[in-house]
C-alpha cells in the first residue's frame, strides 16, 4: 500500500492510503489533504476534492501530487470493488512515480499484481488488458523496454477469450513484445515472439498481418544467421502478398528478401528484389523508402566492387530532400560514399562526406554511429599522414564505444589507435592492443584476435621485447590456420544457402507448372462433360422423333447414326489426344524419363502413408562437367549424351523403380523396397557402368547422392534435400563418387 501521509497519519489510520505532505501547502496539496481528511465521512465529497486536486496538479505539472491523487482514487475505487477504475489509477500512479525515479512505483506495481487475479475472476479481464497495454505502450515510448515487456506479459494473461477481436489484440501484443526484445538486441526472444505473432494471425487468417509478420520474422532469423529459415519466411511473405492488396507491405517484403539474398551472396537476386521495392517507392513518391532501397542497392554494388554503380545509388539518396528522409538513412549513404572515396584515394572528398555524416549522428545523439564515423574520419587522417588528428579521432571513437558499451566498436577503435601510437607511446600502444585482444577473445572474434596478435608482434618488436614478439608471431600463425578453416566452413555454409535458395525457386516454379497442368486437366474433363451433354440431347431428340412417321423415323435414324459415328470418332480422337497429353505431361520430351512433376507426385503419394512405406531409397545423379561437353561438342551431342545416359539408367533399374530427369544434367532414381546399402550398391554399379561406357566417343563420369526413408525425412522436399546434400558432397570431394547421406552430416563417400 502507498504511504501518502505523515501529518494525517492519525486521521487516515483506517485508510490503507497515506499522503506524503510537503511543508509548503500548495492549492493542489491542500485539496488532496482535505480529500483524505473527509474520506471516511463523505466519500463523494472526498472523490470530488481529489479530482479537483488532480486537475490543478496537472495544470501546474506537479507530478508528485498527481501520483498521490491517483493512488488515493485507486484505493477508493478498490473499496467500491471497481477493479477497472482501481487498475487505471494505480497504473497512472506507477507511470508517474517511475518517471520521477521515485521508488514508490514498486508499491504501485505490487498493488497491480494483487489486483490482476481479482480482475480475472470478476469478468473484467478485457478492459484490464487494455489498461496494461496502455501502460506498456507508455514504457515502450520512453524506451523502458524491460518494463514494457513485463506489462505486455501481464496483458497476455487477460487476452485468452477466443474471439477474433481479442485474438487480434493478442497478436498485436506479441508483436510489441517482439519489438521490445528487438530494441534490447535479444535476437532469440525477438524471433520467438514474432513466431507467436504469426501463429495467432494465421489462426484468424489475417493475411495482411501474416505477410508482414513473415517479413519481420525473416529479418529476425537473418540477424540470428539462420539464412535458410529467413529465406523461407521471406518467400512465404511474398507469396501471400500476391494474393492481397498491400503494396507497401509487398515493397517491404521485396526489400527484406533482397537483403537476405545479399547476405548469402546471390547479388543478382538481391538487386532484382531491391529494385522491385525501389520501383514501388518511386511510383508513390515515398522518399524514405527510395532512400532505403537506394542504399540497399549501393551496398550490393559495393559487395560486387562495382563502385561507380554504388556511388550513383548513394548519390541518389544524398540528392533527395533532407526533410523527407530519415537522418540515419542519409548519414548511411554519406558514410558509405566516404569509405568508397577513401579506398579510391580521394581523401578530401571522403573527409567532406564523413564529416557530414558525423554531424548528423551528433545531432541525433547516436553515440554508436558517432564511434563508427569518428573512426572513419581517423582513417582518412591516417591516410593523409596526419597522425595527430587521426589519434584524436580514434580516441573519440573509443570514448563513444565505451559510453554505449559496444565491445566490438571498442576493439575496432583500440587496434588502429594502438597502431598509430607505435613509435610515439609504445607502452600505451601495447596496453590498447592487449585490451583489444582480451575483448576479442571474450567475444570469440577470431579475425580481431589475429589483427591484435599481428600488431602486438610489431609493437613488442619496436619496444625491443623480442621474446614477446616471437610468442605473438607463433600465436598469429596458429590462429591464421584456424581462421582459414573457418573461412572454408563459412564458404560451404554460403554455398549451401545458395543451393537452398535455388531449390526453393525451383520448387515454386514446379508448383506453378503443376497448377497449369491441373488447369489443363480441368479443361479436359470439361470437354468430356460437354460431349456427354451432347449425347444426352441427341437421345432426347430421338425420343421426340419417334412420334413421326416410319419413313421420317428411318431417315432420322440414318442421320442420327451418322452423327453418332462422327461424335464417336471425335471422342475417340479426343481420348487419343488426351492420352498423348497425359504422356507429355508426365515425361521429359528429350529422354522419355519421367519429369520432376511426376517425381513429386510419386513422393507425395508414397509419403501419404509413412507408417507402411517400409524401405525406400532416393538417388540423385549429376553428370560431371557436362557444361564442358556442351561447350566442346555442341548442344546436339550433349542431348545425345543425355539420351544415352537415360537409356543406361532405364536398363539398369528394376520394374518397380522409376527414373526421373530432375533437370539439366541431373537424374533421380526412386527405389521402393531398397535399403540404404542396396541403394549405394545400385549407385556404384551405375557409376562403374557410366565410367566404362562410350557415349558417342565421349567419356563421362557421374556423381551420386543416396538417401533413405530410414534417415527420418518427413516430407518429399526433405528427402530430396538429403540426397542433394549427399550429391553436393560427392562433387566437392572430387566427383565420380557415391555418397550416402547421414543425419550427423558426416557423409560417407565411396
Amino acid at each position: 500500500m502507498f504511504c501518502v501521509s505523515v501529518t494525517y497519519a492519525q486521521e487516515a489510520s483506517s485508510s490503507p492510503i497515506a499522503v506524503n505532505l510537503q511543508t509548503s501547502h500548495s492549492s493542489e496539496q491542500s485539496l488532496l489533504n482535505q480529500a483524505i481528511s473527509i474520506r471516511k465521512n463523505d466519500r463523494e465529497k472526498s472523490i470530488d476534492l481529489a479530482n479537483r486536486a488532480l486537475q490543478v496538479s496537472k495544470e501546474k505539472h506537479n507530478s508528485n501530487v498527481s501520483a498521490q491523487v491517483h493512488a488515493l482514487l485507486g484505493e477508493i475505487a478498490l473499496e467500491d470493488k471497481d477493479v477497472t477504475q482501481a487498475m487505471e489509477h494505480f497504473l497512472a500512479a506507477s507511470i508517474i512515480y517511475r518517471d520521477m525515479k521515485d521508488k514508490r512505483y514498486e508499491n504501485a506495481d505490487k498493488k497491480i499484481d494483487d489486483l490482476l487475479p481479482i480482475a480475472k475472476t470478476s469478468g473484467v479481464a478485457w478492459p484490464v488488458a487494455l489498461i496494461l497495454i496502455k501502460q506498456a505502450d507508455s514504457d515502450y515510448k520512453k524506451k523502458r523496454f524491460e518494463e514494457a515487456i513485463k506489462q505486455y506479459f501481464h496483458a497476455v494473461n487477460y487476452l485468452g477469450t477466443p474471439t477474433k477481436a481479442i485474438q487480434k489484440k493478442l497478436a498485436e501484443t506479441y508483436k510489441k513484445i517482439a519489438q521490445s526484445y528487438k530494441r534490447l538486441k535479444n535476437r532469440e526472444q525477438t524471433a520467438l515472439y514474432y513466431r507467436k505473432t504469426l501463429d495467432v494471425f494465421t489462426a484468424i487468417q489475417d493475411k495482411k498481418n501474416m505477410a508482414r509478420t513473415l517479413n519481420t520474422l525473416a529479418e529476425a532469423e537473418r540477424y540470428l544467421g539462420n539464412y535458410f529459415t529467413a529465406l523461407d519466411y521471406s518467400l512465404r511473405s511474398l507469396e501471400i502478398h500476391k494474393q492481397i492488396n498491400d503494396p507497401e507491405g509487398r515493397a517491404k517484403a521485396f526489400n527484406g528478401a533482397g537483403i537476405i539474398y545479399r547476405y548469402i551472396g546471390r547479388y543478382e537476386k538481391a538487386l532484382e528484389h531491391a529494385y522491385e521495392a525501389h520501383l514501388y517507392y518511386k511510383q508513390v513518391n515515398d522518399f524514405s523508402g527510395l532512400a532505403k532501397t537506394s542504399n540497399q542497392m549501393g551496398l550490393i554494388y559495393t559487395r560486387l566492387k562495382q563502385f561507380e554503380q554504388a556511388r550513383s545509388f548513394y548519390q541518389l539518396t544524398i540528392d533527395l530532400p533532407e526533410n523527407k528522409i530519415e537522418p540515419k538513412t542519409l548519414a548511411s549513404a554519406l558514410r558509405e560514399m566516404a569509405v568508397i572515396e577513401l579506398e579510391s584515394g580521394h581523401y578530401d572528398d571522403a573527409m567532406v562526406l564523413i564529416q557530414k555524416a558525423y554531424k548528423i549522428y551528433q545531432n541525433e545523439n547516436n553515440k554508436t554511429n558517432q564511434s563508427l564515423a569518428a573512426r572513419i574520419i581517423a582513417n582518412v587522417y591516417r591516410a593523409k599522414e596526419n597522425d595527430e588528428k587521426a589519434i584524436f579521432y580514434y580516441r573519440k571513437s573509443l570514448a563513444n564505444a565505451i559510453e554505449v558499451g559496444s565491445e566490438i566498436y571498442q576493439i575496432k577503435a583500440q587496434i588502429p589507435l594502438g597502431v598509430a601510437l607505435v613509435g610515439k607511446d609504445n607502452d600505451e600502444a601495447v596496453s590498447l592492443l592487449e585490451s583489444a585482444l582480451a575483448l576479442s577473445l571474450k567475444a570469440n572474434m577470431t579475425s580481431y584476435q589475429l589483427y591484435s596478435y599481428r600488431e602486438l608482434r610489431k609493437a613488442e618488436k619496436q619496444r625491443g621485447n623480442f621474446v614477446a614478439s616471437l610468442d605473438y608471431a607463433e600465436k598469429e600463425i596458429e590462429l591464421s590456420e584456424i581462421i582459414q578453416k573457418e573461412k572454408e566452413d563459412n564458404e560451404i555454409v554460403l554455398l549451401k544457402a545458395k543451393l537452398y535458395s535455388h531449390k526453393k525457386e525451383m520448387e515454386l516454379a514446379s508448383l506453378k507448372e503443376k497448377a497449369k497442368l491441373d488447369q489443363l486437366d480441368l479443361a479436359k474433363k470439361s470437354s468430356e462433360v460437354e460431349l456427354a451433354e451432347q449425347r444426352r440431347r441427341i437421345s432426347e431428340l430421338e425420343l421426340i422423333e419417334n412420334q413421326y412417321a416410319n419413313l421420317a423415323l428411318a431417315c432420322l435414324s440414318v442421320v442420327c447414326l451418322l452423327i453418332v459415328i462422327f461424335i464417336y470418332r471425335g471422342f475417340a480422337s479426343s481420348r487419343k489426344r488426351n492420352k498423348e497429353l497425359d504422356y507429355l505431361a508426365c515425361h521429359d520430351p528429350l529422354t522419355n524419363c519421367y519429369n520432376r512433376r511426376v517425381l513429386f507426385d510419386f513422393l507425395e503419394r508414397d509419403f501419404s502413408d509413412l507408417a507402411s512405406l517400409g524401405e525406400y531409397c532416393l538417388i540423385m545423379i549429376d553428370i560431371d562437367h557436362f557444361k564442358e561437353v556442351n561447350d566442346t561438342y555442341g548442344h546436339i551431342i550433349g542431348d545425345k549424351v543425355l539420351c544415352r545416359m537415360a537409356n543406361l539408367l532405364l536398363n539398369k533399374v528394376g520394374e518397380k523403380d522409376s527414373v526421373v530427369r530432375f533437370g539439366g544434367e541431373e537424374f533421380c532414381l526412386i527405389l521402393p523396397d531398397a535399403t540404404p546399402e542396396q541403394g549405394v550398391k545400385m549407385a556404384e554399379i551405375i557409376r562403374q557402368k557410366v565410367e566404362n561406357s562410350d557415349f558417342d566417343n565421349i567419356s563421362i563420369t557421374c556423381s551420386f547422392g543416396v538417401t533413405s526413408i530410414q534417415f527420418s525425412a518427413t516430407s518429399p522436399t526433405e528427402l530430396i534435400h538429403q540426397a542433394d546434400l549427399a550429391l553436393y558432397k560427392s562433387k566437392v570431394s572430387g566427383r565420380n563418387k557415391v555418397t550416402l547421406w547421414s543425419d550427423d552430416e558426416d557423409l560417407h563417400s565411396s
